[in-house]
């Protein structure tokens, strides 16, 4: 069974998220304020709780359910950086795996390793330019986005355009129905829309929403300093492509910074909606 040698904020949101619960919950299954698990979360891996609660901590993590420890290990290892070669293997540093901390064969098998809410909750800037960013809009619930753009969060969502021509081509290189994926990416953008709109009125600006109309090359999604990454591949289907996860980097430039620019691009090339 995987063991934490000492809890951070880090490792508490991790299981948090393993075990489906809310902010809310955990504290109150902990024995502590809501804010006490805030405050972990927001420092993450630079704060580390008292050794009462290190205690609590090990005692949830060995009572979860067994799933709920196997979506902890998986979510661990994605967010620990691969050791850059075996040690027998010389590697100068452009070899090295940089910034890229996981690879996973599908969207599919990422989604199974990695819940929404442990990419997107509690994060402060979230940008994400795809095609019906299905991952934002269905993974995600309403009372989430409430919940991340209350407390001060904000977001860009660039979607494909649902009545351009972009859509069409993918629509019929993947094998679709004529106006399956543009009828998702419709539902999708209605979606966030409604989440907006119900936002308080200085609120509503922390939500962007925009269209473009591009041969789509990538699914990104850049939640602080993590990247989820999908290229769109000829002839495959978007679920079946293999998806990077990479961590942002402060002292050396790798794929971050490269996403995050294919990103901005999109998005002045996008149309506001």
């Amino acid at each position: 069974m995987t063991t934490v040698q000492r809890w951070s904020g880090q490792e508490s949101r991790t299981l948090r998220n393993a075990l489906r619960m809310s902010i809310r919950d955990f504290a109150s299954h902990l024995g502590v304020a809501e804010r006490t698990v805030s405050k972990w979360e927001a420092g993450g891996a630079g704060v580390t709780p008292r050794p009462e609660m290190q205690s609590a901590l090990d005692t949830t993590l060995g009572k979860a359910p067994v799933e709920a420890r196997d979506r902890f290990t998986a979510a661990l290892r994605a967010a620990v950086p691969f050791p850059a070669a075996a040690p027998d293997v010389p590697v100068s540093d452009a070899t090295q795996l940089g910034d890229l901390v996981a690879v996973f064969s599908s969207r599919s098998e990422f989604s199974t390793q990695i819940s929404p809410d442990h990419l997107l909750g509690g994060a402060k800037t979230v940008r994400a330019v795809g095609l019906s960013l299905n991952l934002l809009a269905q993974g995600f619930a309403d009372s989430q986005w409430r919940d991340l753009l209350d407390a001060g969060g904000r977001a860009r969502c660039l979607f494909l355009d649902p009545a351009g021509s972009a859509v069409q081509a993918r629509e019929a290189e993947e094998g679709f129905s004529p106006g399956q994926l543009s009828g998702l990416t419709k539902l999708n953008i209605e979606t966030l829309m409604r989440v907006r709109e119900r936002l308080a009125v200085g609120r509503r600006d922390h939500l962007e929403l925009a269209v473009y109309d591009d041969t789509i090359r990538f699914n990104v999604v850049l939640a602080d300093d993590l990247c989820v990454a999908q290229p769109y591949l000829p002839v495959s289907r978007g679920v079946d492509s293999p998806t990077f996860v990479v961590r942002r980097q402060k002292d050396r430039s790798c794929l971050y910074p490269v996403f995050e620019q294919f990103f901005e691009a999109q998005w002045q090339r996008g149309r506001q909606l």
